[in-house]
């Protein structure tokens, strides 16, 4: 009888143990030579990888909005070379052991989704943690931690799940932990209230990790050697459920992580204004999500804000694009009278364009 599995993931998000991602410019492919038709495919490839790691969704390159500037991704290299592939790319591969890494110039890749007005997910990203069970009718159901990854078991699925997940948050650019499951973790959330996608003893026991969002995703292997499978998840004000079945030798976890994080990633990007005339509002000692989601709120109370969009962030401070009746000058005083918000700026001339502000927490 083939065995039974279940994964569950617990996904944070908050600001407060956000972490500022590298190499979101830079993509490493395989590629079957170093000749150029090998080099060009590889180099789209690439160029689709980081536009997935920076938008937050992995069917972006099948957005219109791109085909205009898609004509030659060569245009947006920095630099690129060949190397050998880590170990980590050898089990999905039959041919040889070469990589392509291209690095692409971060201002014209930045034109680009500007231009294209694709969505943007700030470098800035928040931590997720992650519970992994594994129910198996031999050895029955256990909680996958780190020790899997350096099992001496190399067939065993523990490490294989483990494993491609890692490979699927990294290519995302989405920074993640496990749980440490001491006695206080095992207290808190049981094997059964996993399999059982129980939000409210998951969200229990990911409070002390200081979560404010979650995912549960469990699946199980068929006498007939399908995998079936549920996800459900509550991140940024949002819940989600979700779920998928998949023949026995086919990869999965990838496929769902990038299911997962599209859902997820959409509450924490914004789209780039292109307006220039706009004015810009900068606003400072914004600490946590709930300062931040407390900005949208005043905002919003302000009858002369016609519209305001999420400009960008940049750690503790957002800038907003913002059309407001009346100019910058009514606007600060709007503000200022508020009591949430310190002017840093100075008095705003009737024709400023930036206002800086620093959020005063109640």
């Amino acid at each position: 009888m083939l065995p039974r599995l279940l994964l569950v993931l617990s996904l944070i998000c908050h600001f407060s143990i956000a972490e500022e991602v590298e190499d979101l410019y830079v993509s490493l492919v395989p590629v079957a030579d170093q000749s150029a038709i090998s080099k060009d495919r590889g180099v789209e490839e690439a160029l689709n990888n980081v536009l997935i790691k920076l938008t937050g969704n992995s069917e972006i390159i099948n957005s219109v909005r791109l085909i205009p500037f898609l004509d030659s991704a060569s245009d947006y290299i920095d630099a690129l070379s060949f190397q050998d592939l880590p170990s980590n790319f050898e089990e999905s591969l039959d041919g040889p052991n070469t990589g392509l890494e291209v690095s692409f110039s971060r201002p014209a890749i930045d034109q680009l989704i500007r231009r294209a007005q694709l969505p943007v997910l700030p470098s800035n990203r928040p931590k997720l943690l992650v519970w992994i069970v594994k129910d198996d009718v031999t050895t029955g159901r256990e909680f996958l931690s780190q020790d899997f990854l350096g099992s001496d078991f190399s067939n065993s699925i523990g490490q294989k799940v483990l494993t491609d997940f890692s490979s699927a948050m990294e290519s995302r650019g989405i920074p993640y932990m496990l749980p440490t499951f001491d006695l206080e973790d095992q207290l808190a959330l049981s094997i059964d209230q996993a399999w059982n996608l129980s939000a409210d003893n998951i969200e229990l026991a990911s409070e002390r990790y200081r979560a404010d969002g979650w995912i549960a995703l469990r699946f199980y292997r068929t006498s007939s050697g399908e995998i079936r499978g549920a996800w459900l998840y509550q991140a940024g004000g949002r819940r989600e459920l979700g779920d998928f079945n998949t023949q026995d030798n086919e990869p999965f976890i990838a496929r769902e992580v990038d299911s997962l994080l599209d859902s997820l990633t959409r509450s924490f990007s914004y789209i780039p204004q292109t307006n220039t005339n706009a004015l810009l509002v900068e606003i400072g000692n914004v600490e946590s999500f709930s300062n931040y989601k407390s900005v949208i709120e005043q905002f919003e109370k302000l009858e002369l804000v016609e519209s305001f969009d999420l400009f960008s962030i940049s750690g503790n401070r957002i800038r907003f694009s913002v059309a407001a009746e009346g100019g910058a000058e009514l606007l600060h005083k709007a503000l200022v009278r508020s009591g949430q918000f310190r002017d840093t700026g100075g008095v705003a001339p009737i024709d400023a364009k930036y206002l800086v502000f620093d959020w005063v927490s109640q």
